[in-house]
């Protein structure tokens, strides 16, 4: 989420082995026959429920039923979202295979979020996407809609409008509102989202309740994981699932185990499960698990008796466990914080202690003094790391106390869980602060701009290339830290970073949407789950000035063309870089970056020659099935 507090971890590669215990789980063949209990408002597992032989619900005082997923570690794996003996794997099947990501960035990237979402929305490709990932802040967008969409049409059988919601695409900047006018963007515009001071003149995370508000017991305090995770496996009767759903999401984190804090790790969170997708112990040799997946309800719960892993000599199956009571429950929102928690990351890198009360408040002081935006808002809660037990399907064996921090620490885009699913087209929407010209459009040394300044600036996307940076120096880091940011990133070759950063500068200069299309083939990396080599078609948005947008908003602020050019600069010539630390913005500064990040998105994507067409098709029987 923060350049500027980007720390990454030391990794061990580890040759390992375990045995593969085959007893202590039901395997079921199918759900077709399972009916939802209709006293629990179709919640069919969590706390005190689990089914039993039949697979018929049943009530288990102290107990919860779950679905878990081990990994095989290899590129045959299928993803739980991807089974074809689940609705959601038949439904996502049927889509196209193009993926979606959106970067973190703190209120910058929301805002962004809520423009692409708009851009997809005017191309009718939200509809037609299998997944759609998201970091940090482009959750606090992406949870609320995705959420409410699916709630909405299985408590009462609708669509949202997702004009409503989102906007309508408006153009270029003459064009555009003065105010926003979005449900999510005046929640973005009346919220200090990042506040979590909440009084009655800045709200701040709890602003987001309207837009959850069906039934007055669905808030962000109350637990609904539950129905969103039943939407996706239990489909057949409500019909949750069809051609105007939303795509699946993935929201990307990053842990580390409570007793070894120097070494990272990738989270993905979704509305169906949570869960570790790679093996701990290729990064850390002194890992206390493998990797899976555990059906969100059981996030925080020790399984109950057998703690042995699922046998991975037939992971085809299904398998149900059972937990004990999560404590706390783990709730919906915390997807998003847990993505967003940027202050807790330096455990691994910095001399400086950020859990230490005193130095952060210290740090947090200073800080304030040459960062104004600092001032109207409090960020200390972004320095403690969500606190969760978590149980390998994998290896089993007691759950471990994972701490939650920034997926920016590994996966800043959410790229690499989309090349973990296999998407054959991938649109790369990311925030970015920073001109890729570097402040001059004119200056020629683009080879050192590249190597000097891009790897730092653009750092989520030159770690894909092997070519990241980070800027923190020595001085501030802890001895014997080794920076392996490239060695768990890089899936293509370092040269083609080159070519699209000067074909992003090209744009630039010419004032048009950064929107670059790439044919890449993926170079296989283990440290970051990557197992299969395929090409991929990559399509990259930078935030980033244009002139239909640009000039009018620095004419407006400077007095006219020749102020925009020569005059005294504004604080508003920033646009749209905007600092990271911002945390309050206006209606009129939501509905800019909004309306710009979506002209960026669907003229981009008309310049590249974009057609939905053009990606592969879904098809059931030509993919892998799992029954």
């Amino acid at each position: 989420m923060m350049i500027s507090l980007l720390y990454f971890f030391a990794a061990a590669n580890l040759v390992h082995s375990f045995s593969l215990p085959s007893t202590g789980f039901r395997s079921i063949k199918s759900w077709d026959d399972v009916k939802e209990p209709w006293d629990k408002a179709g919640r069919r597992y969590g706390p005190n429920w689990s089914v039993d032989d039949n697979l018929d619900p049943v009530e288990t005082p102290g107990q919860t039923g779950a679905m878990v997923w081990p990994i095989p570690y290899n590129s045959s794996y299928v993803h739980p979202e991807m089974r074809a003996d689940l609705p959601v794997g038949k439904f996502l099947r049927s889509r196209p295979n193009l993926g979606i990501c959106m970067s973190g960035g703190g209120m910058r990237a929301a805002i962004c979020a809520l423009g692409w979402y708009r851009g997809l929305n005017h191309l009718n490709l939200l509809q037609k996407a299998r997944y759609v990932s998201a970091n940090s802040g482009a959750t606090w967008t992406s949870l609320p809609l995705i959420c409410r969409s699916i709630l909405e049409k299985k408590e009462l059988g609708t669509d949202i409008d997702l004009d409503e919601y989102l906007g309508k695409y408006e153009g270029k900047y003459d064009d555009i509102s003065v105010e926003e006018k979005s449900l999510i963007g005046k929640n973005l515009a009346e919220a200090n989202i990042l506040d979590p001071e909440v009084d009655d003149t800045t709200p701040g995370f709890n602003a987001w309740n309207p837009l959850m508000d069906i039934r007055k017991d669905w808030n962000w305090e109350n637990d609904f994981w539950l129905d969103l995770s039943n939407a996706y496996l239990w489909n057949s009767d409500a019909k949750i699932l069809d051609e105007s759903s939303l795509p699946f999401p993935v929201f990307v984190a990053t842990a580390y185990d409570s007793r070894n804090n120097k070494e990272f790790f990738p989270i993905e969170n979704t509305l169906l499960y949570s869960g570790v997708p790679l093996d701990p112990r290729k990064l850390d040799k002194n890992a206390f698990m493998g990797g899976g997946f555990v059906q969100g309800v059981a996030l925080n719960a020790a399984s109950v008796e057998d703690e042995t892993p699922v046998p991975l000599e037939d992971d085809n199956k299904l398998y149900l466990k059972e937990f004990e009571n999560p404590s706390p429950v783990v709730k919906i929102a915390e997807l998003t914080s847990a993505s967003s928690n940027f202050g807790a990351s330096g455990d691994a890198m910095l001399k400086i202690d950020l859990q230490n009360s005193f130095f952060r408040k210290q740090v947090y002081g200073i800080a304030k003094m040459f960062k104004g935006e600092l001032k109207k808002t409090d960020l200390s809660g972004y320095f403690d790391p969500g606190k969760y037990k978590w149980w390998s399907p994998t290896t089993g064996g007691a759950p471990v106390d994972l701490n939650f921090v920034d997926g920016g620490m590994f996966d800043n885009l959410g790229v690499l869980a989309l090349l973990r699913r296999g998407c054959s087209t991938i649109i790369v929407c990311d925030s970015c602060d920073t001109d890729v010209c570097n402040g001059s459009i004119f200056d020629p040394k683009i080879d050192t701009i590249i190597e000097e300044n891009c790897g730092v600036k653009y750092y989520d996307v030159a770690s894909l290339f092997g070519r990241g940076k980070s800027i923190i120096k020595d001085i501030f880091v802890k001895k014997g830290y080794k920076d392996t940011l490239n060695d768990r990133s890089k899936v293509f070759a370092p040269e083609e970073f080159d070519s699209l950063m000067k074909e992003m500068r090209a744009l630039r200069m010419q004032g048009k949407p950064l929107v670059v299309r790439k044919k890449l083939p993926i170079i296989p990396n283990p440290l970051a789950g990557v197992y299969e080599s395929y090409e991929v078609e990559m399509i990259f948005c930078f935030n980033g000035a244009v002139d239909e947008f640009c000039k009018p908003v620095m004419e407006e602020e400077s007095g006219g063309p020749l102020g925009w050019m020569f005059g005294k600069k504004t604080k508003k010539d920033d646009f749209p870089y905007v600092d990271t630390l911002k945390c309050d913005y206006t209606s009129e500064e939501v509905s800019k970056l909004a309306s710009l990040s979506s002209y960026n998105l669907v003229e981009g994507l008309k310049n590249v020659g974009f057609d939905i067409e053009q990606v592969e098709a879904g098809n059931l029987e030509s993919e892998q099935l799992v029954q």
